[in-house]
């Protein structure tokens, strides 16, 4: 019996979506509950007493990509496995962080993840306490994802990641603006449009930006809410 997928964007360590969500569905170990960055669950060594919380709320599997608020050399020191045909970082017994550039095969759909994104408030945070320099993508990370994309663009059904593509910016004024140097939100906007040339392109899911917003028919901004992807138009 094949299971729903869910999917949300920043939880910064929150449970109490969770609960309403647990509240108003009926959850089975079939479902699949996404999160597109800025999860929270690991944040420091303690971090396992979030990850059972997350597991008895949840009863099926949980995934979230990387935020630029995780403690990221935490998760790159987990144990990499694969899971649903990409690589993973194995974080619970039914807990996975989905790597960048991978590609996941999901209840008959192709998910293409890419976490990471650039702090605007990262001289207010203490390096290796409260910020990680490895929240932005590096070049090579940039270069495995675009060389995935333009590989297998056309078996893709949806993409997640936790930054946005840059003309997406517009309609999200508090974020509108960024450091001249930081060109990552450009390159997801060339991914954007390589995605887009797939008629089997569905949809591309960010989180980081704090809202739950349309911005075209194939781009959508989660935050709070926890949508049904099988009920998504």
């Amino acid at each position: 019996m094949t299971g729903r997928i869910f999917i949300t964007g920043d939880k910064h360590g929150t449970f109490l979506p969770l609960f309403t969500l647990a509240e108003k569905e009926e959850l089975k170990k079939q479902d699949i509950l996404m999160i597109a960055g800025d999860a929270g669950y690991v944040w420091d060594d303690d971090f396992s007493y979030g990850i059972k919380t997350l597991e008895q709320i949840f009863p099926g599997i949980i995934v979230f990509i990387d935020g630029n608020h995780e403690n990221h050399a935490l998760l790159n020191s987990m144990e990499v496995c694969q899971w649903n045909g990409g690589k993973v970082h194995r974080v619970g017994e039914r807990v996975y962080h989905l790597m960048r550039g991978e590609i996941y095969s999901i209840n008959g759909s192709k998910f293409f993840t890419f976490g990471g994104a650039r702090s605007i408030d990262k001289d207010r945070r203490e390096e290796g306490i409260s910020w990680w320099k490895e929240e932005e993508p590096t070049p090579e990370e940039i270069e495995y994802g675009r060389k995935q994309l333009v590989e297998h663009y056309n078996e893709i059904d949806y993409i997640i990641t936790h930054e946005t593509p840059l003309f997406a910016r517009e309609s999200i004024p508090r974020f509108k603006q960024i450091d001249e140097d930081y060109t990552f939100p450009a390159q997801l906007e060339e991914w954007y449009h390589i995605a887009a040339k797939s008629s089997k392109f569905k949809k591309w899911f960010f989180g980081h930006m704090h809202v739950d917003q349309v911005i075209t028919p194939q781009l959508r901004g989660v935050h709070t809410g926890i949508l049904q992807l099988d009920e998504e138009k």
